[in-house]
Parts: C-alpha cells; sequence; structure tokens
C-alpha cells in the first residue's frame, strides 16, 4: 500500500511540474497546463487514499493484538 502512495504521489509531483509548465512542451500549439493539473489532483488523491488505507489497516492490526 504504502509502495502505491509513493508512486502515486511521485505522478503528483509530475503531473504539479507539468501544470506549472516546468516540464513537457506544447504539442501543435495545445497547452499541456490542464492535463498536468489533472493528473496532479488525481495523483495526489489516490496517494491519500493509499497512506489513509494503510493506515486504517495498522489501526486495525493494533486492536486485534
Amino acid at each position: 500500500m504504502l509502495v502505491f502512495a509513493v508512486l502515486f504521489a511521485t505522478l503528483g509531483i509530475i503531473g504539479a511540474l507539468v501544470g506549472l509548465g516546468e516540464l513537457g512542451r506544447p504539442v501543435y500549439q495545445q497547452s499541456l497546463q490542464s492535463y498536468g493539473w489533472g493528473l496532479a489532483i488525481n495523483g495526489i488523491a489516490l496517494a491519500v487514499y493509499f497512506v489513509w488505507l494503510w493506515r486504517q489497516r495498522r489501526l486495525r492490526h493494533r486492536s486485534r493484538s
């Protein structure tokens, strides 16, 4: 779970860089910024979800012990 959280956090950072215009070049005068921000939002949301899921499983495991 934590590996997926790190993977999607990295994807979110790459998306933010594309959204800011620091990474990537426009293709046929089309802006990549909206795609980059969409990638950032989705990547960060999935990272937060996997961290939350990992934490819930850890807490559940502790309560059983």
